[in-house]
């Protein structure tokens, strides 16, 4: 799996994966993203491998197996 896609509204995170799913996760769920403002959240980076996210200002970074947290409801959103 590899991160082709992400992108952000006022309350969730999205990313798309290359077999097209999309998961969309609570922004509050990330305190350092959920403190950041909407030009921080967007001044990331995608791992060399599309295995990662990286927010260099941020001092944040999410693995893309992170981003399926079965102890919390994951939300999958609708296009």
């Amino acid at each position: 799996m590899e991160i082709k896609k992400v992108w952000f509204d006022s309350e969730n995170m999205y990313v798309q994966i290359d077999s097209g799913h999309v998961i969309g996760n609570p922004i509050s769920w990330y305190s350092r993203l959920s403190n950041a403002t909407p030009e921080q959240r967007n001044n990331f980076i995608v791992g060399s491998f599309g295995e990662s996210l990286h927010w260099e200002e941020l001092n944040e970074d999410l693995s893309l197996e992170s981003l399926f947290d079965f102890k919390r409801e994951l939300n999958y959103a609708k296009i």
